[in-house]
């Protein structure tokens, strides 16, 4: 059979063919014949890449494993100190700075309305660098004396206030207040619960130091009168009516406050109820997005009481 027939069905190895295959064109010729020449050319080529094929493969995925794993570390020491430092600067700011709180409850209405999904501000530092602070020199301007302001003179203050407020005005109350003094009558803040663990906002009606007269009751033996005890605050919601406040669990301690609240963040336009009037009708107000430092507003429906605690002040009406 000749040689080229024998490659085609033989199904030996290509060496032992090639050998035999060889070895009967010797036996027939002096020299070997261009066709074995071929085989063996063959042959050698076949297992010269063979055997890099062989090798290849694993000296490829050795080194582009190699590779990815010195990317993925490049990647990770460049990404991770910018993780560090982004969640140190988000930790540095809602703990020191600025945060923001959600309210509920008609404890402070008509300042937060209930049910709305109130989120407000809070700075957390300016009660830590400055203190509590006595605002005794602002008596002309704001004070819980005695005399408690009607509600045709306070609904007065707050339409000429809504008029004559401008940028300018708005961004020095939120200097004055919160960039450049401390704690002090009229401000709004949130707290811990002194009882439980929980948090409410309440406003500040007494200082270190004040005498409360409380109109809603109180001790008779006192006179009604409750003094602030030191590094204490007297705090009441605006809603007196459905508010838990100092007049049920006495003075908190000034340690306890995480932050006075600097505005609302949603909803973005609130309305409070006026009530309804003679024909069956209902009347809105809009409510202030600036919480700021001031007097407690009164109720807004004219048939709801006031309970509210007051600082005793020696001064005439």
């Amino acid at each position: 059979m000749p040689p080229i027939q024998r490659l085609r069905t033989c199904s030996r190895p290509l060496s032992t063919l090639f050998t035999t295959g060889y070895r009967s064109v010797v036996a027939n010729t002096t020299q070997p014949s261009c066709l074995a020449v071929k085989i063996s050319r063959a042959i050698i080529h076949h297992r010269l890449f063979s055997s890099k094929s062989a090798q290849t493969p694993v000296t490829n995925n050795y080194s582009s494993i190699k590779q990815q794993v010195h990317s993925l570390f490049q990647s990770v020491t460049l990404f991770l100190p910018r993780v560090v430092a982004f969640c140190g600067t988000i930790h540095v700011t809602t703990e020191y700075g600025f945060n923001t709180v959600s309210c509920e409850g008609p404890s402070m209405e008509p300042t937060i309305i209930d049910g709305s999904f109130t989120c407000v501000l809070i700075d957390k530092f300016s009660h830590r660098i400055f203190g509590l602070e006595n605002n005794n020199d602002d008596d002309d301007e704001y004070n819980s004396h005695d005399c408690i302001p009607t509600s045709d003179e306070q609904e007065s203050k707050i339409e000429n206030n809504d008029d004559n407020t401008t940028w300018l005005s708005l961004l020095k109350g939120v200097w004055e207040q919160h960039f450049a003094s401390g704690l002090q009558r009229g401000d709004v803040i949130i707290l811990h619960h002194p009882s439980k663990e929980a948090t409410i906002c309440k406003r500040i009606i007494g200082m270190p130091g004040d005498t409360i007269v409380r109109t809603d009751g109180g001790s008779r033996e006192s006179n009604h009168r409750v003094k602030v005890s030191p590094g204490h605050l007297w705090i009441e919601g605006d809603n007196t009516l459905q508010s838990h406040d100092s007049r049920a669990y006495g003075d908190v301690p000034a340690s306890l406050i995480i932050g006075k609240v600097v505005c609302r963040l949603w909803p973005l336009r609130d309305y409070a109820s006026l009530g309804l009037d003679a024909n069956g009708m209902e009347h809105w107000q809009r409510v202030r997005g600036r919480i700021g430092r001031g007097e407690r507003p009164l109720p807004l429906k004219k048939n709801e009481g006031f309970e509210g605690s007051h600082v005793l002040r020696e001064r005439k009406c």
